[in-house]
């Protein structure tokens, strides 16, 4: 998950001067579960600047020992299934338009087929009825429509890679709904799946995101690894719960039982990748999902 930032602030005792009025305070920051200690200082009367300044060297000193003794325990946390390797991916933008209630987002990408012919994606979008929402894939001698029940101002990302490893280029766009809280990391991903001919098979389904999360090919396979977010519930705590799944003759296959997985990972209020040791893998096979929620799939 992303690092987030808190600031805590805690009153220092003043240091105070018979002239002048000098007085500092300190800022405690919490940065990846880590603090660092910020100190500041004023002082209007230039007669007590010399006792400022040396109360200033004092604590930068201290500053400096704190920092340094920090240092080794401020390091990237990861997943386990994130040391695997990952496709190569561009990430592009949408062009966005407006006009009424509608809302559209368009991209021509160049040189995406073998040929060196272009594609251009559409996602057409109502402001209004997401039921109206569709996303229009156009080749130079075809165009087709994909239904979306997607919220028009979420669209996030647009994705190319070949992820099932046949050789030819797919993408994925994922549209967020625009929540709050653990509400905001609800998303539909949408799958398009070159086939042959220059058409496409769509996959999209409900997941939880707080960016774009990687495929990874954990079995070495060539296959990337389409990995899953859930919150599971387990004796009053809640963890997270990981799927993997492969995109295998036009379906999304699960292949848990190729890896060891699903994994569960405890939901707490601090970063934390460590798979939990509260329940055997075994049991964690009890909670695994066939199938992503409200898959969908359009061949």
């Amino acid at each position: 998950m992303d690092n987030r930032a808190t600031t805590e602030r805690t009153p220092a005792c003043n240091s105070t001067y018979p002239k002048g009025g000098v007085s500092c305070f300190s800022d405690t920051f919490v940065v990846a579960e880590s603090s660092v200690l910020r100190m500041k200082f004023s002082g209007k009367n230039p007669a007590l600047r010399v006792a400022a300044k040396r109360y200033q060297q004092y604590s930068m000193t201290k500053i400096l020992k704190y920092i340094i003794f920090l240092f080794p325990i401020l390091v990237f946390g990861q997943y386990p299934f994130e040391k695997f390797k990952s496709p190569k991916i561009s990430s592009l933008e949408f062009k966005m338009t407006e006009k009424e209630n509608r809302l559209n987002y368009s991209k021509v990408v160049k040189s995406f087929f073998k040929d060196k012919s272009d594609l251009e994606v559409t996602i057409n979008g109502n402001t209004q009825n997401s039921k109206e929402t569709y996303i229009e894939v156009k080749t130079k001698l075809k165009s087709n429509k994909y239904f979306e029940e997607i919220p028009a101002q979420g669209t996030d990302g647009f994705y190319i890679a070949d992820f099932n490893g046949d050789g030819k280029k797919d993408f994925k766009i994922v549209c967020f709904y625009m929540g709050s809280g653990l509400a905001s990391m609800n998303v539909r991903v949408i799958y398009f799946f070159q086939k042959e001919n220059k058409d496409f098979t769509k996959i999209s389904f409900d997941d939880k995101m707080e960016g774009n999360r990687i495929e990874r090919d954990l079995n070495g396979d060539g296959n990337f690894e389409i990995i899953t977010l859930n919150l599971q519930e387990y004796k009053n705590h809640n963890y997270w719960l990981f799927n993997l799944y492969n995109f295998v003759n036009g379906d999304l296959v699960c292949v848990n039982n190729k890896m060891n997985y699903p994994i569960m990972i405890q939901f707490l209020f601090k970063e934390n990748y460590n798979v939990t040791k509260k329940l055997k893998r075994m049991e964690m096979k009890k909670y695994e999902l066939k199938k992503p929620k409200e898959l969908l799939i359009d061949n």
